[in-house]
């Protein structure tokens, strides 16, 4: 039985491999699906719709290479490592609508030496050149200023197009194809832009620190890692064409600066690796030896670059690089095991840097495909990996010199306890002087402190009696002061006209009077803790009294139902109502009145004074009621700013408030005054 399955499983393997072939000719001569242009998304990724054509010769024309049957289609985008043959890529593109501005084809790869763009109409017809770009052109005449190849595509109309690229480099051929709009293109480019400037700026942030450590501490660790973070740095913008770009550094010199950077980067990271493990205390000849090893291959590799042997220097420098990650990685497992502690931060911190490069190199030589993640967990593993080192070699100097501070305390305290017993007694006698001394400053602080507050607030005292004073004198003092000149202008005026001034007079003396006698009789409004002197005010009189202060017909009063009777201070009402009617009177215009209303609700009074005039903006109306407050349309007046103030305060010792019913617009400006009836009720 065992004889006679032989035959049988040849054959089923030969059908197996005659099925496989069958397949993978099939799949070789597939199309790929063309791309579509959306105008609505503005990009496309040309992943899975890209066909690859190797051209060792690199002969081909456009047409020959549009005709080739060795076209396969690329599953991803282009990985082909270090290679020198010609690499052809076809793009079947469907232009569903013709986009504002066109198209901008971006190629991701910024070492690429020589990329030519040509087009065609679907049928593949005659071909035109659409771009030329690549290292090996002057920066100036790249079709787009950019950092890696870029070719407007501006289609004519609507319809099937075909795209061929011809790329050839010295450096690893890996890219990406997008397409974008040009409006998208231009946002994504300032994008990058700010990106880049984040990135950058926090590597420059990090070397600036580290300057700066090392110049004020002379760490060892802080100068390798000087050098360590700027030649990654330095890599970095090479790889991505920045300082080309900027600069227009010919091939010539960015290829060879790059290739030395990635060559010296080698010994540079090994002797990172070998501080952070401290391996020099376990295998002290061995890490020499290394370190000596690798800086000669540096130095080789280096060589090749420099003599334009590209790939002779970049593929052993990678492939080792490679190497020593597996090597680190598998020795701190093994360390880490033996309960080295070096090796647990050596794992987290390196770990993340030796992906990030792992996959970058696999990427490079055409292991891994190309695309937005193989492209960038490279740089930010190299971040998270420069900023733990940061942070690692900064803390580590610190527990040195904290340690150094500990032995050094230890001798010191080993001299103090010589002369501690000595000192005791000496401190024990003078301590309880001390302790009488600190209470006694401390209650004398506390009673100087008692006597500034006083005073301070004796100040604010008066000083806001004198403003208030000021302020309500005012109105009198004009009076008397008119008067007395109209006299003395005219004193062969009828007797009517002489004695009606001296009555103005003589009444306004007697407001002056009343004023001193309000203000300064028991300083009641000096004290804040002095009660109201509550008698019957009748609003009624009050207001008709009011009144003659005032040109005739100027206020104008509405009694709602009610007595209107307050059990209240009428001093202070009379100069919370008075303030209130100048204070509409100066906003009222000309041949206008002022509305006065007085209405009873529930056990509230409230008197609405109400007047024509400019709106007041909403955000004055929070500050209306402030002390020495005057807004933009009461500076064409005179005052103080303290009219309202008074209005608020008077009230609230009064157990009310006021309030700005309306702020003026399509009504008039409204205050209420609202003050408690149950006064009135008491005294009926």
């Amino acid at each position: 039985m065992k004889r006679k399955s032989y035959p049988m499983r040849r054959a089923w393997l030969a059908l197996l491999t005659l099925w496989l072939a069958a397949v993978l000719a099939a799949a070789g001569q597939a199309r790929a699906e063309p791309l579509r242009l959306d105008t609505r998304l503005g990009h496309a990724d040309a992943s899975g719709h890209l066909e690859r054509l190797d051209d060792p010769a690199g002969a081909l024309t456009v047409s020959q290479a549009a005709e080739a049957q060795a076209w396969k289609p690329l599953p991803a985008s282009l990985s082909a490592g270090f290679t020198r043959d010609t690499v052809w890529l076809r793009l079947p593109i469907q232009v569903d609508e013709v986009a504002r501005g066109g198209w901008m084809l971006r190629l991701s790869n910024s070492l690429l030496d020589d990329v030519r763009v040509y087009v065609s109409d679907g049928d593949g017809g005659s071909w035109s050149l659409l771009g030329w770009s690549g290292e090996d052109r002057p920066r100036r005449e790249w079709p787009v200023d950019y950092r890696s190849p870029v070719i407007q595509f501006d289609p004519p109309t609507a319809g099937s197009y075909a795209i061929m690229i011809r790329l050839q480099s010295k450096n690893a051929v890996a890219t990406r194809v997008e397409v974008w709009q040009r409006l998208a293109f231009d946002n994504q480019s300032r994008r990058e832009g700010l990106l880049f400037g984040l990135y950058f700026g926090f590597y420059l942030l990090l070397i600036c620190v580290h300057a700066v450590f090392w110049w004020a501490t002379r760490a060892p660790m802080s100068g390798l890692f000087l050098a360590y973070i700027g030649n990654c740095v330095f890599n970095e913008v090479m790889s991505l064409g920045l300082v080309q770009q900027l600069t227009g550094l010919p091939v010539e010199w960015s290829d060879r600066m790059l290739g030395v950077g990635i060559a010296v980067s080698l010994p540079v990271a090994l002797r990172i690796a070998f501080a952070q493990l401290d391996l020099a205390a376990l295998y002290p000849r061995a890490v020499r030896g290394l370190q000596r090893l690798f800086w000669a291959i540096a130095g080789l590799c280096s060589l090749f670059v420099l003599t334009g042997h590209y790939a002779w220097g970049m593929q052993p420098t990678q492939l080792l690089a490679l190497t020593l990650i597996v090597a680190f990685s598998t020795l701190a497992v093994y360390l880490l095991k033996q309960g080295w502690r070096p090796a647990r931060f050596f794992a987290v911190a390196f770990g993340v840097f030796y992906a990030g490069v792992l996959i970058a190199f696999l990427r490079n030589l055409g292991v891994l495909p190309v695309n937005a993640f193989t492209e960038y967990i490279s740089t930010l593993g190299t971040m998270l990996h420069m900023l733990l080192l940061s942070l690692s070699i900064v803390g580590r100097h610190e527990r040195q010199r904290r340690r150094k501070e500990r032995q050094q305390a230890n001798v010191a305290a080993d001299l103090a306890r010589q002369h501690s017993h000595r000192l005791e007694r000496e401190v024990a006698l003078r301590t309880a002087e001390m302790q009488e001394e600190i209470q006694r400053r401390v209650l004398l602080e506390d009673e100087l402190r008692a006597s500034l507050e006083l005073e301070r607030r004796v100040f604010t005292e008066q000083r806001d009696f004198v403003a208030m004073v000021s302020h309500e004198f005012r109105t009198p003092l004009a009076i008397i002061t008119t008067s007395a000149q109209q006299l003395a202008r005219n004193l062969a005026a009828p007797v009517e006209k002489s004695l009606a001034r001296c009555g103005n007079i003589r009444d306004a003396a007697m407001r002056l009077l009343a004023l001193v006698d309000e203000y300064l009789t028991h300083d009641r409004m000096g004290e804040p803790r002095a009660e109201p002197r509550l008698t019957e005010c009748d609003l009624r009189a009050l207001l008709a009294d009011l009144d003659r202060e005032f040109p005739a017909g100027r206020i104008q009063c509405a009694y709602g139902p009610g007595r209107h009777v307050l059990l209240c201070d009428a001093g202070m009402l009379r100069i919370a109502l008075r303030n209130l009617l100048a204070n509409a009177d100066r906003h009222c215009p000309e041949g206008e009145a002022v509305h006065v209303a007085l209405r009873e609700d529930a056990d509230l009074q409230h008197i609405d004074v109400a007047n024509s005039g400019d709106p007041i903006p909403a955000d004055e109306q929070e500050r209306l009621f402030q002390k020495y407050y005057r807004g933009p349309n009461a500076l064409r007046h005179p005052g103080a700013g303290l009219g309202l103030y008074l209005v608020r305060t008077i009230a609230e010792r009064l157990g009310g408030s006021v309030c700005l019913k309306t702020a003026g617009g399509a009504e008039p400006v409204c205050f209420c005054l609202s003050l408690p009836r149950r006064n009135a009720a008491r005294a009926s």
